[in-house]
């Protein structure tokens, strides 16, 4: 198993980094996220989207909708 470490520095960034990733997955990666509440997760998962080529506005932080609940 391959392990990455990918450094961002803004919510713009995050998603771009993480739709060249999506652009490149192919069936059966597997991408594990573990970060504090605000990490960048949700940013990362929308960016993620953009490069499977799915809407990026319909992720939503499950988080967010815990703490708000």
């Amino acid at each position: 198993m391959k392990q990455v470490q990918l450094i961002s520095r803004s919510p713009a960034e995050t998603q771009a980094l993480a739709a060249r990733l999506g652009a490149r997955l192919a069936p059966g990666d597997l991408i594990a996220l573990k970060g504090e509440l605000g990490a960048g997760k949700t940013e990362f998962v929308r960016g993620l989207a953009l490069g499977l080529g799915a809407p990026a506005d319909e992720v939503a932080s499950p988080s967010f909708a815990l703490v708000h609940h």
